[in-house]
């Protein structure tokens, strides 16, 4: 029977295993941690000297490794169930082998495979915390094997181990092994001397990481101890919560469990038989409570009511679709970035800045652009940058590449660099930026330093031929076109309309330039230098002027009561005609009272440029001027 309960327990684990998958491949998807984390192995030496200067650099080293492959998602979640598997299999084995009981042997490897998948729910979770308990997990494996087979050599090699495990995976995981271990030593106590090293065991997993501090690493003694390391980037700072304390606290409170279960045995009763010969004892009889289907099948159906109730509470939906947003924009998917934009019912300003460019670069910025609520102004068009923060330097990168504008392209990739200097994204914009400045040496070194990660040989082979022939950038669609926009003149500190104004000047048929020009200039209010370039848009041969153009127009020909010599009747439509009339009437049916109107114009005006210029432009939010119309 037991036999048979021992493969009924695992067949239920091997179906935990696959729906902890299925969970990571289509809930947390491990490719947004890539992504978002900028993950960048790289296979030469000195990369990896970076992480052997501190305590719990090679489990670093081997999370940076690992989580590279977070890129393929199906494959990056195998290996997060591979992870979270392997220490649930330790944690049982070690339960297993101290009691030689199989009942909660469930219930021990889910409670830990569950909390090793939980964690990543956070996508700013660095993965080498996960890296660093495994190593804990093994060394307590390695020891209990050690010591089941001798105490004297078990207590010998513990300072050993202990030394190696804080070198290789820092001190939080050697506080886990010291109280793993001591635990284990109070289980399998075959000398009442062997209690001792109990709190020796915990004397020493504090004062090795103190003495390390103090002689031999250059390091701060909050990083030495803590789970996480406090380091940049500032737009991956995570902060701990209770699924990472309760991952790190579960092997040592599971072995306290069993050691103090075993010190309170059950006694089994029994009684002898009749008619079976003196003495002959008979097994007592089990309640059906008390049997192992039952133990098994209640653990089932506590962890996966647990386990749904835990996701639930750890899994933010807004953060992942705003994560998901920066995705879809770095591998330029337009159309997905707008469809999922329009899920998201709170006002996000990366979302803001992230749907621009989408509108842009579908050609419909002018006509859309206020399909989407600007609450910033030109700061949801183009990041200020006096307010740019670490993660907003690779999203302006890439919008000043998307401009033509590479000097300002590659000074925010190189503000990006000094965060995340092995970043494959950063890299290949650094390549592409110095192919399209024709500076095919710089190109070539970074495409030397790329060529290291191996994910992305095929690139580096595609661009490094066009190094080896530079005759071959100017066949390139991309490169070739960013030539023709970028500026000759080399422009520092500049102003964000001069730099756009500048853009235009140098190549007239930059119409993303173009539309960002005049779409800054109406968010901010700005009607001479919109008035100044306005008549350019003839050049693009748009059959009607976009929306929001005409309609910023018809409010200065209202206000002016004069129009610009490039106007004709035909230039502003019968239809924005007639709606910037029904939206005065509006406001005079409530007596100028914009407050009161405000709910009426939102539904009939919520998406034009009149109702922002009186409720959502920056520069009137904080104070409702007194105007009855728009005039």
């Amino acid at each position: 029977m037991k036999f048979k309960i021992f493969n009924l327990s695992n067949l239920f684990i091997l179906l935990t295993i696959l729906v902890g998958w299925f969970v990571t491949v289509h809930v947390i998807e491990p490719f947004l941690h890539y992504y978002f984390q900028q993950t960048g192995f790289l296979a030469g030496s000195n990369f990896i000297k970076g992480f052997s200067s501190y305590p719990g650099g090679i489990a670093d080293y081997l999370a940076v490794f690992i989580s590279q492959f977070f890129k393929f998602n199906t494959f990056g979640s195998f290996l997060v169930i591979a992870v979270a598997t392997l220490q649930g299999i330790i944690a049982f084995d070690l339960v297993d082998r101290l009691t030689g009981k199989y009942k909660l042997r469930y219930a021990v490897f889910t409670v830990i495979f569950l909390f090793g998948i939980v964690v990543l729910c956070d996508y700013r979770y660095p993965y080498y915390a996960s890296i660093r308990l495994l190593f804990a997990y093994l060394f307590v494996w390695i020891f209990s094997l050690i010591d089941s087979k001798s105490e004297k050599i078990s207590m010998t090699a513990w300072p050993l181990m202990a030394g190696l495990l804080f070198y290789l995976a820092n001190g939080s995981a050697l506080l886990v092994f010291g109280l793993s271990t001591a635990f284990i030593v109070g289980f399998t106590n075959r000398h009442r001397i062997v209690w001792l090293a109990v709190p020796s065991f915990l004397l020493l997993a504090g004062l090795f990481p103190y003495l390390g501090y103090h002689f031999i690493f250059q390091t701060s003694l909050r990083n030495i101890y803590d789970i996480t390391m406090v380091k940049p980037p500032e737009q991956l700072a995570y902060t701990q919560g209770f699924p990472l304390y309760i991952y790190y606290s579960l092997l040592p409170v599971i072995l306290l469990a069993v050691l103090f279960f075993n010190r309170f045995p059950g006694k089994a009763k029994s009684e002898k038989g009749k008619g079976k010969g003196k003495g002959t004892k008979v097994a007592p009889k089990i309640g059906f409570l008390r049997q192992a289907p039952f133990i098994l099948s209640a653990q089932v159906v506590v962890f996966a009511i647990g386990g749904y109730l835990l996701f639930t509470k750890s899994v933010d939906p807004l953060k992942k679709q705003l994560i998901t947003i920066e995705y879809y924009a770095e591998n330029e998917q337009w159309a997905e970035v707008l469809k999922l934009a329009e899920n998201i019912r709170q006002y996000d300003s990366w979302v803001n800045f992230q749907v621009n460019r989408a509108y842009s670069h579908l050609g419909a910025l002018p006509d859309q652009l206020f399909n989407y609520p600007q609450l910033l102004g030109v700061n949801g068009l183009i990041v200020d940058p006096a307010t740019m923060v670490g993660g907003s330097t690779m999203p302006s990168s890439d919008l000043y590449f998307d401009l033509g504008f590479m000097s300002e392209s590659q000074h925010w990739a190189f503000e990006a660099q000094t965060l995340l200097p092995y970043s494959p994204r950063i890299l290949k914009r650094l390549v592409m930026i110095n192919l399209v400045n024709r500076k095919y040496n710089l190109a070539g070194k970074f495409l030397k330093i790329l060529d290291q990660n191996m994910l992305y040989h095929d690139w580096v082979r595609k661009y490094s031929a066009y190094v080896s022939d530079t005759t071959l950038a100017a066949n390139d669609q991309v490169i070739a076109e960013k030539r023709r926009f970028t500026p000759k003149k080399a422009v520092i500190n500049f102003e964000i309309p001069d730099g756009l104004k500048l853009l235009v000047e140098t190549n007239p048929n930059n119409r993303m330039a173009y539309d960002y020009l005049l779409t800054y200039c109406i968010l901010d209010s700005d009607f001479r230098d919109f008035i100044e370039y306005l008549p350019l848009y003839t050049r693009f041969n748009l059959k009607k002027m976009p929306r929001s153009w005409e309609e910023a127009l018809s409010i200065y020909i209202i206000r002016t009561k004069t129009k610009p010599a490039f106007v004709t009747p035909e230039t502003i439509s019968k239809t924005c005609v007639q709606q910037i009339t029904a939206f005065n009437k509006t406001v005079n049916q409530f007596k100028g009272d914009l407050t009161a109107a405000k709910n009426t114009l939102k539904r009939d005006f919520g998406d034009t440029y009149w109702y922002y210029m009186l409720y959502l432009n920056p520069k009137v939010t904080s104070a409702q001027k007194n105007k009855t119309e728009i005039r």
